[in-house]
């Protein structure tokens, strides 16, 4: 079954610089080869300019995701649908590919001379920011990290500490609570993010894969099953 446009024919398996054609190797390298990236950014965030703008955005996909795909940094060219464990294999609804530049302006110019370190309800407005900006998934992979990362970045830019290990320790809730946001459940989204706007500022831990992190964030289990329940695909 083909995966699209950026895939290796008949295959799901996303056309990369290393043609590597195994889907679980490719995975497993891009976290090694993300991770690495991550870290550089961390000891040296200017690497990326705080220009606030869709360049800032597209820079961060190019620089996390540009030695492994040729097409990152790019807006990618077709509707895709990513399977959700909380919808039981369903997608979450993303921004049709023809919209996707003219939603992202329309984010950006809205938040362009908000004063975020003023702002009363800090943690509501951020996680609003955040997710109508996963929501608009504007590349073919990686949005969730890029994502992040830009907001890592952007708001690190106007002057707010920001603690990104806590949603990069922590992806597999992170990416259960955007999905559940998108369908106005928005409590578990704006807990994490309350916590990474908190003053203290941790050490980063970085977890390597699924496989070693031991996730401190947890959706309960009633809301889970609730929230499955409601929103799944219902299959004959």
């Amino acid at each position: 079954m083909s995966g699209g446009r950026n895939c290796y024919p008949e295959s799901d398996v996303l056309i990369n610089n290393y043609n590597i054609c195994d889907k679980e190797l490719l995975e497993k390298f891009e976290i090694q080869k993300v991770f690495a990236k991550l870290l550089g950014l961390d000891i040296k965030p200017t690497r990326i300019r705080y220009t606030y703008d869709i360049v800032h955005l597209v820079n961060i996909h190019k620089y996390l995701f540009g030695d492994i795909y040729e097409w990152a940094g790019t807006f990618r060219k077709e509707n895709r649908y990513k399977s959700e464990r909380v919808l039981s294999g369903g997608s979450a609804e993303y921004a049709d590919y023809h919209e996707i530049e003219n939603r992202l302006e329309i984010l950006l110019l809205e938040y362009k001379d908000f004063d975020w370190r003023e702002c009363k309800n800090r943690n509501e407005v951020v996680s609003d920011f955040l997710l109508e900006l996963w929501s608009i998934h504007p590349f073919r992979e990686g949005n969730t990290r890029t994502c992040i990362t830009f907001l890592w970045h952007y708001l690190k830019g106007k002057g707010l500490n920001f603690q990104v290990s806590l949603l990069r320790n922590n992806p597999m809730y992170v990416r259960d609570s955007l999905v559940m946001a998108n369908y106005d459940q928005k409590e578990y989204l704006r807990k994490i993010l309350s916590d990474a706007l908190q003053d203290e500022i941790q050490k980063s831990e970085y977890l390597m894969s699924e496989e070693h992190a031991s996730e401190q964030y947890k959706i309960a289990k009633v809301d889970y099953e609730a929230f499955r329940e409601k929103y799944s695909i219902k299959k004959d």
